[in-house]
């Protein structure tokens, strides 16, 4: 008996079907299998979406990995398991530079074959479909959001590489990281948590911002079948506190602030688990009005990049100063200033510096004499690269931008000073998107039309330290300072580099109870910005300031750009 159950369980095995033959489409809408287009020896199957910000991200990588391979017997075969249009994938994949066939399950069929759960996923296939290796493509991201500075383990290649030598892969499976692979659902109506009712309110005021067509996040939430097509990503990034990006945990409340509630996580998370209804059309919010144009009416000086700035498809985020004159022939009091990015899938958020005695553009001539070419092969146009800072001493501050910060007049009789004949500096974060890109941002500058009282002016507490020792965890470093007149708080903007780790500033009154103003508990380099009060808050003479300040210089932090760590000195 013991045999013949062993036998069953034996033939059961081999009349499985083969992904080989399991028939989808191709961007025709045409029926097609991975036989068309299988490798003599191998195949490399890539589960990919193009709105998931890993997978476009490795479509250089792969379309690489797809050429240098070719003539080794492997081929490389993309598949889309959604449901979008085929001549929309055929733009897109046109766009992203694939480089190989892609095909089309929208009825999930090779999906359900293979059992691919995520995207990006790779499965390489032997000549009679039998899975090699299957997982992640290499270890660049541990998880969604914490992207490594560069990967230690090349995965697929490995697996390949062993294949080919008739050796088995060291490692036969990973976890893939990435967008979840996204099922249909039965059509429920009704439920104690509806989408137009209760969760389109959350979407609107907690992502469009930046979820919306032509913004700099990778999807749109603006309908019902964007809400259900992300709701298991959805979920599981408000769980973890990682969207709607904010990184203060804690301190006084700002402008824009994204935090979203305990009550509005547990909403989405309900939604989801009783099918998510879709309710009643006629409970829903009207829809989110986004100002086109200025927002505060024409600026009474715009400044602009002489070109375009071109960015690579892929590589590290891009940290790029653009230098723009103002040509101003006498001093100027500014009370407003409105950034417009040109191209808001890439531009991150900015930060902005005036520069009097010609620095940064000494550092944009310098660079032109480099060629002009980033850390990243392809990223051309005006201005220079620094990553951290601007690179020199600039001669004051004004402010910055992120998405869903609003620009907003200064109270009256305060502003911002601008001298005659300065540069205004700002430096850009740009993402990459997994295809080559173009932006060409605008700041518009709005001046005073009465004498101002007071000036807007930095207070910089810096860090007192000279190096950050390797493999210390919690390298802590604090300062204080008491004010020795009264001021007007407006914004607070921590400031750490790549190992970062925590930041913290307490305020304590003359004769009064400390309070936190900000607490960062998991700094992240990228999602820096500046926090702006709602309202300005009068510090009285003799405050005190205090600011504790935590770095991670371990390989357990994923944004150290050194393996093994090194010593960090100040201003690294």
């Amino acid at each position: 008996m013991h045999l013949i159950t062993t036998l069953c369980l034996f033939s059961l095995a081999i009349v499985q079907a083969n992904p080989l033959d399991v028939s989808i489409k191709n961007l025709e809408g045409k029926p097609a299998k991975l036989t068309d287009h299988a490798g003599s020896k191998a195949t490399v199957v890539v589960f990919m979406q193009f709105e998931c910000p890993i997978s476009s991200e490795y479509s250089t990588e792969l379309a690489r990995l797809a050429n240098l391979y070719a003539s080794k017997g492997v081929n490389f075969i993309g598949v889309i398991p959604n449901s979008d249009e085929d001549a929309v994938l055929k733009k897109e994949a046109r766009e992203y530079k694939i480089g190989f066939p892609v095909l089309h399950d929208s009825k999930l069929a090779l999906v359900d074959a293979l059992g691919a759960k995520i995207t990006p996923e790779v499965f390489l296939l032997d000549a009679k479909g039998m899975i090699v290796y299957s997982g992640r493509v290499d270890d660049s991201w541990t998880e969604r959001l914490r992207r490594n500075a560069a990967p230690k383990k090349k995965d697929l290649i490995d697996a390949l590489d062993s294949y080919l030598a008739n050796k088995a892969p060291a490692v036969k499976k990973t976890e893939a990281v990435g967008c979840p692979i996204s099922r249909p659902l039965p059509k429920v109506a009704q439920g104690k948590v509806t989408y137009h009712r209760d969760i389109a309110p959350i979407i609107q005021e907690k992502c469009q911002a930046c979820h919306r067509s032509g913004e700099v996040a990778p999807f749109t939430l603006t309908s019902f079948n964007d809400a259900v097509r992300w709701k298991d990503l959805l979920v599981e990034v408000v769980e973890k506190k990682q969207m709607p990006p904010w990184l203060p945990s804690g301190g006084l409340h700002y402008r824009g602030e994204r935090r979203m509630s305990d009550a509005e996580i547990s909403l989405l998370r309900n939604w989801v688990k009783e099918g998510c209804p879709e309710g009643d059309f006629a409970q829903a919010p009207l829809p989110k009005r986004f100002t086109e144009g200025w927002q505060l009416g024409e600026p009474d000086l715009i400044l602009e990049a002489p070109e375009e700035m071109l960015l690579a498809a892929t590589g590290k985020d891009l940290f790029r100063c653009l230098v723009l004159p103002t040509n101003l022939k006498e001093d100027k009091v500014v009370v407003a200033y409105e950034l417009r990015p040109g191209n808001r899938r890439v531009v991150h958020h900015t930060l902005h510096y005036l520069d009097t005695q010609g620095r940064a553009s000494k550092m944009e001539a310098n660079w032109k004499e480099k060629n002009g070419v980033g850390e990243t092969k392809g990223d051309r146009g005006p201005g220079y690269t620094s990553a951290m800072g601007v690179g020199f001493s600039p001669s004051g501050e004004m402010g910055g931008w992120a998405p869903g910060i609003s620009p907003k007049f200064l109270p009256e009789g305060i502003g911002y000073f601008l001298p005659k004949g300065s540069d205004f500096v700002v430096q850009i974060h740009y993402h990459r998107t997994g295809k080559e890109e173009k932006d060409r941002t605008r700041v518009g500058l709005y001046f005073a039309k009465k004498p101002a009282k007071r000036y807007v002016q930095p207070l910089v507490i810096p860090g007192q330290f000279l190096v950050i020792p390797a493999n210390k965890p919690d390298f802590t470093i604090r300062n204080t300072v008491w004010l020795a007149q009264e001021v007007l708080m407006h914004s607070v903007d921590p400031h750490m580099h790549l190992i970062g780790k925590k930041f913290v500033m307490n305020i304590t009154p003359p004769g009064g109870k400390t309070f936190e103003a900000i607490r960062i508990d998991d700094w992240d380099y990228n999602w820096q910005e500046i926090y702006f009060l709602k309202e300005p808050m009068r510090l009285k003479e003799g405050t005190k300031i205090e600011i504790e300040a935590v770095y991670d210089n371990t390989n357990n932090n994923p944004h150290n750009p050194s393996n093994p760590p090194k010593w960090v000195k100040f201003g690294e």
